[in-house]
């Protein structure tokens, strides 16, 4: 199927076309000034739902204020 790449601006107006595309098997590209933004793809495209192992500076420790702010979540029922 094709692949189109769309600017911002003229993707607001035509976003029912590109959930289109994309569910009959394209890919559309979303970009702001030539830069990619997004990418639409179809749901049975397995490298848009590929995860990628956490890194261990990505959640907050005891002393963070994150964590000081989430205090009290593991009670939460």
């Amino acid at each position: 199927m094709r692949s189109e790449t769309i600017n911002i601006e003229e993707a607001k107006d035509r976003f029912f076309d590109l959930i289109t595309t994309a569910s009959k098997g394209g890919e559309v590209i979303i970009a702001h000034k030539g830069k990619a933004l997004a990418r639409i793809v179809p749901p049975t495209d397995a490298s848009a739902y590929h995860s990628l192992p956490s890194k261990p500076m990505e959640f907050s420790a005891e002393d963070d204020l994150l964590a000081w702010d989430a205090e009290g979540w593991e009670n939460f029922e």
